[in-house]
């Protein structure tokens, strides 16, 4: 089953089962996201993302620039593991880890959450590659692809038990519109996807086709 089936299979439950009050809160705000045009201003392909001060599970810091081992490297920027999306899509990257890595091209992911639910995050969905945390979402502010949440997002998230000041560690209310950034060793972006609707995302194997036709060619 591909990504977009089982989100689709997902996103299908979530309105079934939540009441429409609430949904219409969730897509308010992705409707807000859009009109604020916040992906007009997130860094493009020929842009340089900054050089991302990261900790691992252990709190321990590390430089974005380290981590390039390979020809590219993506950037899976995700909401958290409290976020089912979130998990099948980390998932997937997974299952592909192995083809992409013969593309030499790895993946890291990327959440405001501490590091330890970022620990949690990793051996729940049985991920190999580095996840890893942005503290105060720096990072991603700098990428540009952070919002904060409205009133009444937070009155459901916590109505749904959601503490943000203690799974991010702070009061700021912020999370990422997931995002995935491929970046060259150079640091330059060469390939985006930035979509406002956390239940759609980028469906890995079309990555990996772009990356094996396009991406690779351009820079070989």
């Amino acid at each position: 089953m591909t990504l977009q089936e089982q989100l689709k299979q997902m996103r299908h439950a979530s309105m079934e089962r939540m009441p429409q009050s609430i949904m219409k809160v969730f897509t308010d705000s992705i409707a807000n996201i859009r009109k604020s045009q916040l992906k007009e201003n997130t860094l493009q392909v020929g842009d340089y993302v900054p050089d991302m001060n990261l900790q691992n599970s252990n709190g321990n810091n590390l430089w974005l620039s380290n981590l390039i081992e390979q020809e590219f490297l993506i950037l899976n920027f995700y909401r958290g593991g409290w976020c089912p999306y979130c998990n099948m899509e980390l998932r997937e990257y997974e299952r592909l880890r192995k083809s992409f890595n013969q593309l030499n091209t790895d993946i890291v992911g990327i959440s405001a959450e501490i590091p330890e639910l970022a620990n949690t995050t990793t051996n729940k969905n049985g991920i190999s590659f580095p996840v890893l945390t942005d503290v105060d979402a720096q990072s991603m502010k700098a990428v540009g692809i952070v919002f904060q949440l409205d009133e009444a997002s937070k009155k459901e998230f916590k109505n749904f038990g959601m503490d943000f000041t203690k799974i991010h560690g702070n009061s700021n209310f912020e999370l990422p519109v997931p995002a995935v950034y491929v970046i060259n060793k150079d640091m330059q972006i060469v390939y985006t996807h930035f979509e406002e609707d956390y239940m759609t995302r980028l469906e890995p194997t079309e990555l990996l086709e772009n990356l094996k036709n396009n991406l690779i060619t351009e820079n070989t």
